[in-house]
């Protein structure tokens, strides 16, 4: 997969995540039992902290990759 396609799948998934969150935290809010409320706020916290990781993902700059030959170090030689 290109840099490109992973880039925007991880911003789609960002985005998804930010929006179940705000689905949650908007039913917590408007539900008329306060026990129910309570149960929703803990999936309000996860899918926004998912989200939050899921972009803190997205910006950092990927890691580099190791060559197809293996191991980079030298080659140690005995005489």
């Amino acid at each position: 997969m290109n840099q490109t396609n992973d880039k925007s799948l991880k911003q789609h998934r960002s985005k998804q995540l930010y929006d179940r969150a705000f689905f949650f935290k908007r039913l917590a809010i408007g539900a008329a039992d306060s026990k129910f409320s309570a149960k929703l706020q803990p999936l309000v916290d996860e899918y926004e902290s998912e989200a939050a990781r899921a972009m803190l993902e997205m910006e950092q700059p990927a890691a580099p990759r190791e060559s197809a030959g293996g191991c980079a170090l030298p080659e140690h030689h005995t005489g």
